[in-house]
Formats: C-alpha cells, structure tokens, sequence
C-alpha cells in the first residue's frame, strides 16, 4: 500500500529532471490489481461532479467574461495553441476589472499582510500563564514559521485566492512539501476544480482537471511511473516533449471502495491510517495503475469562500451583486462611444445622382453634388444632440459608483475618499475604521476558520515532519495551542481599545498629580498599572519576549526590596566603622578626656 511519504511532485527539481533516464528499458509498470476498480470509482465521481457543477460554471463563464477572464477555463483541453488570442473583447469600461484589483489588494494586505505579522501563537488554555520557555517557543516557532512562509511561494497565492474569492466567491489552495522551499501552493483556476462538502458542510473533496507536456509529467511523477504513451514520447524527445495530455486528480476522504462482484471485498487505494487519500491519473489513459497514488495525515488542501448557502460546495462572490452594473456600465459605454462617433463621423445621405461618383466626409477633400432646385447634395442623415452626451456620461458614472460599493471600495479606500470634514483625532479615525470595516466581519471569520487556519495547521505539520521546529518545553506537552488572528477587524478595534486606553492614561496621570498638589488620596491607586501596561502592550504587538513574566516581576521586585533594605543599613554600619576608625586614631596621653576615662581618673 502506498505511504504517507514524499511523493515524487514534492523532490521535483531541474537536476532531479536531468537525472531522469533518456530510455526505459522495462516499458511494463508494475500491475496495481485494485487499480480497475479505483479508476472507475474516480471517473465515475468525476463525472457526476461535472455535472452537480455545471450551473456554476456556467456562472462563472460571466463573470469571468466581464470581470476576470484570464482566471477560467471553459474547456481543459489539451494542445490547444490559441491560448494567447485576445479573451477581454467584452470589457469596454474597465471599473469592474480596476475594483477587483482594489478588494483584492485590500484582503491581502488586511488579512494575510507580508509586512507585518498577521497572525500568533498562543496557548489553548487562556487562564495558564506560561513560563518563559513557554512564550519563548511560541516566538521562535512564529519566527520559523514567517521565515518559511516567506521563502516560499505563500504569499504570491494568497493574492491569487483573494482575486479568485472576490470574483468567483471560491478558492482552492493546494499545500504540498517542498524540497527546495520546504512548502509550495498551487492555486487551480475556476473551471479546473470540482468540490464537494462532508457532513459539516466543509469541503474535503477536490477533484481537477489540468493540462502538462510530456517534459512536465516526467518531471512531476518521474519517467518510471508513466504510462507507455508519455515514455514513448520522453523517447523521441524533441517535438515531442511539448505534446500535452489532460492531468485528472482527487483528494478525498479514505473512505472504502466497493469493487465489483458480489463477493469482492471493498478496496481501499491507500492504508486506512491516514484520513485523506489523493490520486493522480491520466484521462483517458487507464493503464494498469496510477500516476501516483498516496495517503494524508492531514487535508492538504484548503478553500476560501465569501459567503456559501445550505450543503453548496461553492461560495457565493461580490462580483455576482456587481454583474449587472457592469453589464449596463459596458453596453453605456458602448452607447457613447458610438453616439460620439455619429457626431464626428455621422452617417450621409447623398442624391442618388452621386451613386456612382467619388465621395468622402475626409477633411480637406471635395464631394461634388448637384444642387440645384435647392435640394440637398451631400447631408448627414443623423444629428446627435450634444445635451445627451452629459446625461450619459452621468448615469454611466453613477453606475461605477455602484460596481465599486458592491466591490468595497470604499471600505479599503476610506481614507483616500473621504469627503467632508476631515476626522480631528486619532479615536475618530479608528472609530471610523472599525464602523467600516464591520461589513467584513462575516468573511474574516470564515476565512479564518475554513482557510487560514488549516492552512497554517498543515504547514506547522509539515515542518515539524521535517524537524524544523525546537522541541517544545515541559510546560506545553500536552498543552493545545491557538493560532490567533490580526486581521483588519481585529486591528480596527484594537486600534480603538489602545486608543481609548491611552486617553486613560493621560488623564490618570493628570489627576494624580492634582491629588497629590491637594494632599488627597491618589486616584490611580484605581488601575492595576502591571495588567493594564500588558493589554496595552498586547494590542500593540509589542514582542512578548521584551516583557517580564509574573513570576520575573516578582523576582525583580524581591531583589530591589533586598537592594534598598541593604542600603538603608549600610550608612549605620559605615558611622560605627568611621567612629571606632577616629577613636583608634584619637591620642591618649596629657590631659584629654579619652585618657581620663581609660585610666580612671574622672572626678566630680
């Protein structure tokens, strides 16, 4: 049975490619006697899920049409040589395209930001203080884990997944090991994947179908798990190597497959152990086993969704409520033009006596026409009104107005297009924020909960398989931990919260000097300042590291009590010896006091 072990998509690499032999003397792969039975369990699901999808893909024929046309795919066909023919004739007025750019932009860099830090660690059980080492391994395991996400090619998908989410209102993410950049992300577009949902209404199944040349399937699955067609071709090089094939590929819960026959046994592709199993095949190709076939610990995909209903297993997007401004934005866009185009170049009417002879409306040139009688010669047959074109241009802004708000625009453009009185403080600003970006909240948390979260789990997973992490102290065996989120909501109200904190702050500390200046108690007794100055920290990332614990606090504390009751004896002890010095150096011969007391000779 496959294992859970590297596949060979995972070590992929040039010199891994270079290394691959140029014949195959053995053309025979070894027989896999469950494979007839799996194959046709995949392509029969693949099947039926093309067809549960259809009226999405469909959809998604629109929007891509009118919005995003270089993210479909109408047909996965292979050796199709016309992918570079224009595909955005329909975009006349590009507002919808530009506002899917700026609710893109705004996701990302609000929710999943590489310039800042979007995300902690931090312990399942909020009512433990942990030790030092504790929050110690928590920053250097975030450390790590920033560190990998920035190696590898994370971010440039996130910023695919939000173009796709905002669009489409779905967006696969593939999680695979890295043998050069330790994780890699591949983002299937709209019309290559097919989703199902499990019994929690989460999606756990992801079927595709793509395209890769001859050279890719060697370099993807290795010459010696390829069918006889693709080795024939790896054979004859050249030409051949860039002829294409259709890719099928499923990861799905390892749930048993019946297999046919009335006393067959169910047959499992991989080893029960593992959750998820995942298979890659040829289509159309069966052969006598797969490309690759292996097992998961752990769902090794993810899928971001903007708003879902029931058991769907596809989401809903903004660029559906905007399809109909951008439909009549583009047809009004149309309209002007050609209404500015019958002004300059209108459509004329002549005397049939000029059927046949030259004409033209070219400035600088000469129609000559017959007009005598006072008929017309040479006219134009249509007259704009110029007093339109303004009504036009009008409704047509008023329209991408509307794209933008249905696109929230708005939302991550507030500052920029912020009209009227100018906010006067830093709490209005954030109080702004927080009001504007509440429209958010819905897909913030389910964005956090369906994708940035498993998607974070199953890196942390694959770096601790390849121990890339320190071993966690005594104090967090067995303790559980929590991937807490900065998202821009988070950050709005924490912005808030600091802000409002802050103006306590100052006006605790003008009060206490008022009621020590009127011998009164001090008000600030009031605030436990040690909890209040960790809030304020907290929610101003300040580095945990940079913070004493509890227990340091209170080691601190007892050695400046020692320090102070130290220095509070040592000016007694420093007079006893400065005494006991001058009485030693005091002389005790003749007439003086001290020899009188040593001899005796005091007297009344």
């Amino acid at each position: 049975m496959p294992d859970g072990g590297t596949a060979p998509y995972e070590e992929m690499t040039t010199s891994l490619l270079a290394s691959q032999p140029l014949t195959v003397t053995d053309k025979s792969r070894p027989s896999d006697k469950d494979w007839g039975a799996i194959y046709t369990h995949l392509q029969s699901r693949l099947g039926s899920m093309r067809s549960w999808r259809y009226s999405w893909w469909a959809y998604w024929a629109v929007l891509a049409e009118y919005f995003l046309p270089r993210r479909y795919k109408w047909l996965v066909t292979a050796n199709t040589m016309t992918r570079g023919r224009p595909i955005n004739d329909a975009i006349i007025d590009g507002t919808g395209t530009m506002a899917v750019r700026v609710a893109s932009a705004g996701l990302y860099s609000g929710l999943t930001n590489p310039a800042r830090p979007w995300f902690k660690l931090k312990s399942g059980l909020p009512w433990v203080e942990l030790d030092s080492e504790g929050k110690e391994w928590m920053e250097d395991t975030e450390n790590r884990l920033y560190a990998v996400l920035h190696a590898s090619n994370f971010y440039e998908k996130m910023a695919q997944a939000f173009e796709d989410v905002v669009v489409f209102g779905t967006a696969p993410v593939i999680i695979y090991e890295d043998a050069e950049d330790i994780i890699r992300l591949y983002s299937p577009c709209a019309g290559e994947y097919y989703l199902d949902v499990g019994g929690r209404l989460s999606v756990d199944t992801l079927y595709r179908e793509f395209t890769l040349n001859v050279i890719q399937i060697v370099d993807m699955f290795q010459v010696e798990n390829c069918p006889p067609q693709v080795v024939e071709l790896w054979e004859q090089g050249g030409a051949s190597l860039e002829n294409e094939y259709i890719v099928c590929h499923a990861i799905e819960p390892n749930f048993p497959i019946s297999a046919r026959g009335r006393n067959s046994k169910p047959v499992r592709p991989v080893s029960e152990e593992f959750p998820y199993r995942e298979v890659y095949w040829l289509k159309g190709i069966k052969g006598n086993r797969a490309l690759s076939m292996r097992g998961f610990e752990s769902c090794p995909f993810v899928v971001a969704r903007w708003s879902t209903v029931s058991n769907d297993a596809y989401g809903r997007s903004l660029c559906m409520d905007a399809l109909g401004d951008n439909k009549q934005v583009q047809l009004e866009t149309l309209r002007k033009a050609e209404f500015i185009e019958k002004g300059v170049r209108p459509p004329m009417g002549a005397d049939p006596e000029l059927k046949n002879e030259p004409a033209s409306i070219i400035p600088g040139m000469i129609t000559y026409v017959n007009t005598t009688g006072g008929k017309k010669g040479f006219y134009p047959l249509f007259e704009p009104n110029p007093g339109w074109l303004g009504g036009v241009v009008n409704d047509i802004a008023t329209v991408s107005q509307r794209i933008e708000r249905c696109l929230l625009v708005d939302v991550f453009m507030a500052i920029t297009r912020m009209e009227g009185v100018q906010p006067r403080n830093e709490l209005e600003i954030s109080k702004r924020d927080l009001e504007r970006l509440q429209i958010l909240g819905p897909f913030v948390d389910r964005f956090e909960n369906e994708f940035a979260g498993p998607a974070l789990r199953r890196i942390l997973d694959i770096m601790e398989r390849r121990r890339l992490l320190k071993p966690k102290p005594e104090s967090l065996r067995n303790h559980p931990l929590k991937i807490e989120y900065d998202s821009i909501t988070r950050i709005a109200q924490a912005s808030a919260t600091s802000v409002a904190m802050k103006d306590v702050f100052a006006t605790a500390g003008a009060l206490s000097a008022a009621a020590k200046a009127a011998q009164v108690p001090d008000p600030i007794r009031t605030l436990n300042l040690d909890k209040a100055l960790r809030q304020y920290g907290e929610l101003n990332n300040f580095p945990a590291s940079c913070v004493f614990t509890d227990e340091e606090v209170a080691q601190n504390d007892q050695a400046a009590q020692q320090g102070k009751a130290q220095a509070e004896v040592l000016p007694t002890t420093m007079a006893g010896v400065s005494a006991a010095k001058t009485l030693a150096d005091t002389p005790v011969g003749g007439d003086s006091m001290l020899n009188a007391i040593l001899t005796g000779q005091t007297g009344g």
